[in-house]
């Protein structure tokens, strides 16, 4: 990769124009209008933050903050730090709760010279003498917060680009983009302007903004997108207000007294869903309203003619949320507006940008950014890591946030117009663990055949994540109120979940489970295996006619980090046929990085790989009496050894009902796994379920919360366990080859951080309420590790974790975990408390 073409002059345009110049590339950005900013940037209010309600926003926070500050440093670019107040309502408990866990979680993240914490009424009231503190409780404080000059951020970025090297060229719109394939001899992409001009890259970053839908269609239909999957794009341009006041006499005698260095903090109003910030001797306001106004009108952008325009304002639309801003800051109501911005900004359903590669080799988004100023710089860094070293930068797995791929087909244009209008009127409430926000559940329910089967038994669909898929969190006769739930403890589903563990335990259930399912074949499809997992690939020829054997093995990128698991079941003993299993949330990326790997190993052209998820389905059974239960529907499955698989034709004898049933169980339990054609799902559940023996053997369904119970006491990890360690990180020992090499293998890696299991001391109440990215601390109060998935155990008392310790770190015998602001005892254990099961029953 030499030429990259970057289409948009916005800060994210910029901003990695700027990066990958400084690497020596040949970076050309082209903008279709006549100047920068043009579209969302020149009229964003500029916030900036250190604050993030997760882990990876977080990070992401804290180094824009880093880099905007070494900027600011040498040029001045408009960048104001007076920190910010997250106000806490009096009377929210919710809220404080809410509150508590993200400054638990910032401990791990923030910059120790500005730490996020907690602070008091008064505290609020010092720092902020215009809050209303009747109604404040307490506020989050992060210092060093603040607001920038959009328009001078991009020029100054723009500046250093063309210092790199970059080229600029203005009015230069693409109307139309070739791809030749690699090896053609001819420029992987040919970009064509409204001019006629044709511009050749070796890569192209789509940073189009608004119009970045209409870039993506340029591509999306080619014949090889399609069937490797589709590019996907599912984002909305909406409207979005803010309002500057008139000068307010007390903001401008505080400035001229010094208080707070001249500036006072950004307000973030949470009950009044708003961002309140100083703006000259006036305060600037930014609801987010309830009523979201997204332009389905504009599916592929505004027209190519906008560029500074604004919409007509709408002051009704915003007007509770005004009233609630003045109850918080009383002096708001005696002032009028000298300024209303009603203008355009492009939203994805879950309002986190688009940034990494794409199933297009050579194609890169960066785009649909909700937060452009506050994240652009450090988006830029995450991605041209990705575009010059192949992989995500160490220790930061942000595919569930970023990664253009976390949504697929299944995201319509109605299920993102849902998405995007609940997002953004709830972009101040407060969120709660498992609250499994509804929108679009309508779209996408009913999207397997499966799915009105479990639905009939009782099935409480929880989250359909980055699948698109719902997976029954549990089973109820009457209906749970699973679907946007308000609470921290004890949540609707615990007492349900709990019992089907249990009955796991003591004798057979039967769960749907949604794995990705892939196929790698090709005469050297063995070779490539060990060239990119990590683990023994079997080679023996199976001891009995039919069996496939299976091994648990990681996928680690160039640099040794885990990016994935997969179970890899061997199809043939030619060893040229292989079914790949792994997390239903990540297929699109898995399968992606799959056909990365395979194109750039020589040998990788006699390498097929295909995404069979969606056709493809999975039914789980498992507990002590499994075996003898489905011994007894079909006596051939008491054959198959563990850890392998079978094909069975007509199973239980009815015609046509084929199914591959393996010997594993992610409960850790003896069990088994029919994998099957999808449109087969009904048939195979109901000649499991319905046979005369389930009744007797007491087979009931359980859902994947009681699932998440059993493999947690078992050890067996989510992809989130992994967390993108290295491999001497991850606790993955006895899946490592000894001596086979495999991508990114360097055991003299020295870990910064251990993988380990917690025994946490919760109550009832708790027992599923401990989250990732908790601190694991000292008695002294010294963070020492953090989790990274819990749950209630399913044999013993309360919680089970996983996470990791500081490689540095003295590990007390007890320490303590602190989640939604109450502190538990913990222990640190170096193995699973519950031995796996299956293997010799």
């Amino acid at each position: 990769m030499k030429r990259v073409a970057v289409i948009g002059g916005g800060i994210a345009g910029t901003a990695i124009s700027r990066l990958l110049a400084g690497k020596g590339l040949d970076v050309t950005l082209l903008e279709k209008s006549g100047q920068l900013c043009s579209g969302a940037t020149w009229h964003a209010a500029g916030l900036v933050t250190r604050f993030g309600g997760s882990s990876k926003l977080k990070k992401i926070h804290v180094r824009s903050l880093q880099l905007l500050n070494e900027m600011h440093d040498k040029y001045d670019i408009g960048l104001h730090t007076p920190g910010s107040i997250r106000i806490i309502e009096k009377g929210n408990e919710a809220r404080l709760i809410e509150a508590k866990q993200n400054v638990a979680m910032a401990e791990l993240f923030d910059d120790p010279e500005y730490p996020t914490r907690l602070i008091s009424r008064d505290e609020v009231k010092e720092l902020h003498p215009l809050v209303n503190e009747e109604n404040v409780e307490c506020g989050v404080y992060t210092p060093h917060d603040g607001d920038i000059d959009p328009t001078l951020l991009t020029t100054q970025v723009y500046r250093l680009a063309k210092e790199n090297g970059a080229t600029f060229k203005f009015n230069t719109e693409i109307v139309d983009v070739v791809v030749n394939e690699y090896g053609s001899g001819k420029s992987r992409f040919i970009l064509e302007t409204q001019e006629g001009e044709k511009i050749e890259a070796d890569a192209v970053v789509n940073a189009a903004g608004l119009w970045s839908r209409k870039v993506t269609d340029m591509v999306a239909d080619r014949e090889d997108v399609v069937k490797n999957g589709g590019m996907h794009h599912p984002a909305f341009v909406i409207e979005h207000h803010y309002a500057i006041t008139e000068p307010i006499d007390a903001v401008r005698e505080l400035a001229q007294s010094g208080h707070n260095g001249g500036r006072l903090p950004v307000l973030r109003d949470l009950k009044g869903s708003s961002y309140i910030r100083q703006e000259g001797m006036g305060m600037l306001i930014g609801p987010y309203e309830d009523e979201c106004v997204v332009r389905t009108d504009w599916p592929r952008g505004p027209p190519s003619s906008w560029g500074m325009e604004l919409f007509p304002d709408k002051l009704d639309r915003i007007e509770e949320n005004i009233m609630m801003n003045i109850d918080a800051m009383p002096i708001l109501g005696t002032v009028g507006f000298k300024t209303i911005v009603n203008g355009p900004t492009i939203w994805t359903g879950d309002s986190l940008a688009r940034v990494g590669r794409s199933t297009l080799p050579g194609w890169y988004d960066f785009n649909s950014l909700t937060y452009g100023i506050a994240q652009s710089l450090a988006l830029a860094e995450y991605l041209a890591y990705i575009m010059l070293e192949g992989e995500q930068p160490p220790g930061f797995d942000a595919s569930d946030y970023f990664d253009p791929l976390r949504y697929g087909k299944w995201a319509t244009d109605s299920f993102t117009e849902a998405k995007v209008a609940e997002t953004y009127a709830k972009n101040n409430r407060i969120v709660y663990p498992f609250e499994n926000r509804s929108a679009g559940r309508e779209e996408i329910k009913g999207s397997y055949p499966l799915h009105s089967v479990l639905a009939q038994h009782g099935a409480q669909f929880g989250s359909f994540g980055a699948s698109g898929i719902e997976t029954p969190i549990c089973y109820n006769a009457e209906p749970l109120p699973v679907h946007d739930s308000t609470t921290f403890f004890d949540f609707p589903w615990s007492a349900t979940a709990t019992k089907e563990a249990e009955h796991v335990l003591s004798d057979v259930g039967l769960s749907y489970s949604s794995f990705s399912k892939i196929s790698v074949k090709g005469e050297r499809s063995r070779e490539f295996l060990e060239h990119v997992t990590t683990a023994i690939v079997p080679k023996k020829p199976a001891k009995n006619e039919g069996d496939m054997p299976c091994r648990l093995t990681y996928a680690t990128t160039p640099k040794g980090y885990v990016c994935t698991e997969f179970t890899l079941c061997r199809e043939s003993d030619l060893g040229n046929s292989w079914y790949l299993v792994g997390s239903r949330d990540h297929h699109h990326m898995d399968v992606t990085w799959l056909r990365d790997q395979a194109r750039n190993w020589e040998g990788g052209e006699n390498v097929e790989i295909d995404d069979l998820s969606e056709k493809i389905c999975v039914l789980h059974v498992a507990g002590p009496k499994s075996k003898a239960l489905l011994s007894g529907i079909d006596e051939r499955i008491s054959a198959v050894p563990f850890m392998h698989g079978r094909d069975l034709q007509n199973l239980a004898g009815v015609e046509g009902a084929d199914a591959r049933v393996f010997r594993v169980s992610f409960t850790g339990e003896q069990g088994f796994e029919f994998h099957f054609k999808s449109e087969l799902g009904p048939q195979i559940h109901d000649i499991l379920f319905n046979h005369p023996l389930s009744s007797e053997f007491k087979l009931k369904h359980f859902g994947s919360a009681a699932l998440n119970s059993l493999r947690m006491e078992k050890g067996f990890k989510l992809r989130a366990d992994l967390d993108l360690s290295h491999y001497k990180e991850a606790g993955i020992g006895p899946f490592l080859a000894k001596k086979r090499k495999f991508l990114g293998r360097n055991d003299s890696f020295e870990p910064a951080r251990l993988s380990k299991m917690f025994k946490i001391y919760t109550d009832k109440e708790n027992a599923w309420s401990i989250p990732g990215d908790t601190p694991v601390k000292t008695a002294e109060g010294k963070v020492i590790g953090y989790t990274t998935t819990a749950a209630k155990s399913a044999t013993f008392n309360g919680t089970y974790g996983m996470g990791f310790v500081y490689a540095d770190a003295d590990l007390p015998a007890k320490v303590f975990v602190e989640a939604y602001g109450s502190k538990f005892e913990a222990e640190i254990l170096d193995t699973p408390p519950e031995r796996m099961k299956g293997k010799d029953e």
